[in-house]
């Protein structure tokens, strides 16, 4: 086959996180099978191209929040002229490459404009969803329908933002894209926006894989007299639930049941939100057990988990399936968490892990004081959490479902009706 991939950022490129990572590693795998790939990206690089396949960086981010220009200043000059601009990349690229698939990994950002060219040309067209990107409209009508939501903001901007939603309706927007074939990277996404009848009925799943080669490490049992090391890791957001940890610990502390533990924050955040974390260490007297970290590359997090013993998953969202999750698995760490979302596809409670009701501190004070009294539960866990990750959400594993979900929809394109 030859598979043209369309994503918003595409190393080497110092955004997209974990979701543009991925998407590498699926490319690099089908190339590696033997099919044509390329890649059709935003104009965002850092470094040098690498690849031994073809890698067009053309596209621009909209609204494009990395930008000096606020996203009211982008809609309103040159944003017709980036749409062209992008639909005719897409043709030139559909020319000169001629693939047989178009497959859009991350359309977060991505001009709604182009997307719907790619469903209405000839080449059949597959999407992949990390998130729940259906549900939302177009990223400018999203923007100007949320966009600051303070009261006093709101008003004062109402009439510019009511000139805008009129250019979009004039512009019949939102548009509704297909979604007609799809691959979500868990059962619950995929559940989810089938319900809502926002995706096709031949939908499939392909996890998030691990690179197993990356994100390795023997389970580990640490000793009554060591400290228990914990990690909690990713965007510290109040959706992430990292106040329940801090309430859970402040618990056992005044019970005089947290003894021999530590816990790292790991990660970037707001300002008020952090603020707010620290006052709980402070009002929990938690400083000698609670530590903030800033976050590292990916490359530096195989040292960080080999320096943990488990990790804490609070998550108060629907995650579609976390990373952080089974990056930490594969590492041999044990995982405390919530099973909102797809998380609940790997950690089954006293299997995998252990789990709690997120939002709960007294039920996660449970576990964590259940791991405290008994040092076994973490290698007997983090072990089957290890084996868990290995046998299902291996590259290996990812990279057949979407080959064969894109061979299927490349030979119905191509097959000779009788």
């Amino acid at each position: 086959m030859r598979i043209l991939f369309i994503t918003a950022y595409f190393p080497p490129c110092q955004y997209g996180w974990g979701y543009m990572r991925i998407c590498e590693q699926v490319a690099d795998g089908l190339a590696e099978r033997g099919h044509e790939v390329a890649v059709l990206t935003s104009t965002y690089r850092d470094g040098p191209e690498v690849k031994q396949y073809p890698v067009y960086r053309h596209l621009t981010i909209e609204p494009d929040w990395l930008l000096p220009e606020s996203p009211a200043r982008q809609f309103f000059f040159g944003r017709k002229q980036r749409e062209e601009a992008a639909v005719s990349h897409l043709h030139q690229t559909i020319a000169q490459f001629q693939p047989d698939v178009l497959f859009v990994w991350d359309a977060f950002g991505l001009s709604d404009v182009m997307l719907r060219e790619a469903e209405n040309s000839a080449v059949p067209v597959a999407y992949y969803f990390a998130n729940y990107l259906p549900e939302f409209p177009g990223g400018y009508v999203h923007y100007w329908s949320s966009a600051n939501s303070h009261p006093l903001v709101k008003l004062a901007k109402l009439p510019v933002s009511l000139l805008a939603k009129a250019m979009l309706a004039r512009e019949g927007k939102p548009i509704k894209l297909k979604y007609e074939h799809t691959i979500s990277v868990s059962d619950y996404v995929r559940q989810r926006l089938l319900s809502q009848n926002l995706i096709g009925p031949d939908a499939i799943v392909a996890p998030n894989a691990v690179d197993l080669e990356m994100f390795r490490g023997d389970p580990r049992q640490p000793e009554p007299d060591e400290p228990l090391r914990c990690l909690v890791a990713g965007r510290v957001a109040p959706e992430k639930g990292i106040h329940t940890i801090l309430h859970a610990f402040g618990q056992l502390h005044e019970k005089g049941q947290l003894q021999n533990i530590s816990l790292t924050i790991l990660g970037k955040g707001t300002a008020e939100y952090k603020e707010y974390l620290k006052q709980l260490v402070v009002r929990y007297q938690l400083e000698k057990f609670t530590n903030f970290a800033e976050p590292v590359s990916i490359e530096a997090m195989p040292t960080v988990l080999a320096e943990h013993d488990l990790l804490l998953l609070p998550s108060e969202w629907d995650e579609p399936l976390s990373c952080s999750m089974l990056e930490a698995m594969a590492a041999g760490l044990m995982v405390i968490g919530t099973t909102r979302g797809g998380s609940g596809e790997a950690l089954f409670h006293g299997q995998t892990g252990l789990t709690f009701a997120d939002g709960d501190p007294e039920a996660l004070a449970k576990q964590l004081l259940a791991v405290l009294q008994d040092r076994s539960l973490i290698a007997r866990l983090a072990k089957a959490g290890k084996v868990e990750v290995e046998t299902h959400f291996n590259m290996d594993v990812s990279v057949s479902r979407i080959e064969d979900y894109l061979q299927e929809l490349v030979g119905e394109k191509t097959a000779v009706p009788h």
